[in-house]
């Protein structure tokens, strides 16, 4: 019993947690990257304007057909895959593979899943647009996964794929790593149009909503130090770890197709989670 209450003593979320958070939020303080948040908003702004110039040289649904067309050109699993990437569970698995060693990430993650949330589903429910299942004739798309009828405008999936991808962007400073988060994040965005649940427009708004929302994270991060505190560290990690058994108990967001690869990038997730929050502390894994 002495050598089991030893061991617990010494793993990392009782040894080694406190002094990570508090390393992680002098970090965070001390490094501003101005020049990344300024990139940020002007590849915002840049998605702004292509939306806007696409619906007053056209209409809302410009550029559909010239996309989805293309669906078939690859199989349904590779858009059901690339799609599922910009569901919220999804996502906040991936953020529990850095959960130790970027706390601030997390924290911000967080804040930017709330903003988002408001301002996603508030432009939804003010506009309540029909998507292509519903605007179209069934012959005239190609459906990949579930059918969706409203909320089209903007792309949820596509405002989660942005914010996750300029979160990293800005705390991995490496700059092919930056420039293929975001054509990650692009790409999710695309595969939108592909499965026939969102128009163009709906996801370089909602791509462009997902980087400014990102900024205004960070920044909210830097004046509330309330995530590098035990208990709100406790709960951002207790929900990425709901979301990994979510998908591990066969959460597929309507592309089960997917379903596969999501476990076994939640298996992973959890088996990282285990390593590095209840193994012993050592000096190797200190940071």
């Amino acid at each position: 019993m002495q050598n089991l209450w030893s061991q617990i003593k010494g793993c990392f979320i009782v040894a080694g947690l406190p002094a990570q958070l508090n390393h992680s939020q002098q970090q965070f303080n001390q490094q501003l990257d101005r020049q990344a948040l300024t990139r940020l908003i002007q590849l915002a702004l840049l998605l702004f304007v292509a939306a806007l110039l696409l619906w007053i040289s056209a209409d809302y649904h410009a550029g559909f057909h010239f996309f989805n067309q293309l669906t078939p050109l690859l199989p349904s699993q590779f858009w059901q895959i690339a799609t599922f990437m910009g569901d919220t569970t999804f996502v906040l698995t991936l953020a529990l593979l850095v959960a130790r060693r970027k706390p601030e990430l997390l924290w911000v993650l967080f804040i930017a899943a709330i903003y988002g949330t408001l301002v996603t589903h508030g432009l939804k429910m003010l506009f309540d647009m029909q998507r292509p299942p519903v605007a179209l004739m069934s012959d005239e798309y190609h459906l990949v996964g579930k059918a969706l009828r409203n909320g089209s405008f903007p792309s949820g999936h596509s405002f989660t794929a942005f914010a996750f991808a300029s979160v990293a962007y800005y705390f991995f400073n490496h700059r092919s790593l930056r420039w293929a988060l975001l054509l990650l994040g692009g790409f999710v965005g695309f595969s939108r149009i592909m499965v026939a649940a969102h128009w163009p427009i709906d996801v370089l708004v909602g791509g462009g909503l997902g980087m400014l929302v990102t900024v205004a994270a960070i920044q909210t991060a830097r004046w509330s130090h309330v995530g590098f505190r035990r208990p709100m560290h406790f709960f951002i990690v207790f929900l990425l770890l709901v979301a990994a058994l979510m998908i591990m108990f066969g959460h597929t967001g309507g592309y089960p197709q997917a379903q596969l690869f999501a476990k076994a990038i939640a298996f992973t997730a959890l088996l990282v989670f285990i390593w590095e929050y209840f193994l012993p502390v050592r000096a190797s894994r200190a940071n």
